[in-house]
């Protein structure tokens, strides 16, 4: 049985700051290639200890990034159940530059490649496969936690990010893979007193 999409509710998108939209493909790749340089070639002001992410040497050969080329292209219907974590983190990707600014995605890019990173070099197996390319996207928001106060040195700004931004986005994305079949996990603030 093929669960069906939610309606993407992207209310967070449309703040002054953040919203527009990107097109076509000649101006999303530009931002792809820009965001690979900067995580994968250490172009931006963060280098990336490499124990916290896999070495690519060209944009061609990673395989998240084609996903969203190919995404972007031609918009899949994807089973909840079967569809991989890159796939639907590349869907993810697609609908959001359908409602932000290109500055805004670069942002959103870096987040879920990173968080795509994260949940790779957590769930560790073999040298050649990741977990995201194997398996679906249940267990993702269980990383959440990990991936803000560990992974990305909020303290540090890494990326540009602050904590509170990098605690929004992270809440969006879960709540649209939540919203969207694609895990039973709903994260929930504590707020403490």
């Amino acid at each position: 049985m093929k669960l069906m999409y939610n309606p993407c509710n992207f209310d967070y998108f449309k703040s002054p700051d953040r919203t527009g939209e990107v097109k076509d493909l000649n101006e999303l790749v530009p931002i792809l290639k820009m965001v690979f340089e900067k995580i994968y070639k250490n172009q931006g002001d963060t280098k990336i200890p490499n124990d916290k992410i896999k070495s690519y040497e060209l944009y061609a050969d990673h395989p998240f990034f084609q996903k969203v080329e190919e995404f972007f292209v031609a918009p899949k219907m994807l089973d909840a159940e079967k569809a991989k974590c890159s796939e639907v983190f590349a869907d993810y990707i697609c609908k959001v530059a359908r409602v932000t600014n290109d500055v805004f995605l670069e942002k959103i890019l870096i987040f879920v490649t990173l968080f795509r990173e994260c949940l790779n070099s957590q769930n560790k197996k073999e040298a050649n496969t990741e977990y995201t390319e194997e398996n679906n996207a249940e267990d993702a928001p269980d990383i959440s936690n990990e991936f803000v106060t560990e992974y990305l040195e909020t303290d540090e700004n890494f990326f540009g990010f602050n904590k509170e931004e990098v605690i929004d986005i992270t809440q969006n994305f879960c709540q649209w893979l939540y919203d969207n079949n694609f895990t039973c996990s709903k994260l929930s603030l504590i707020s403490s007193l």
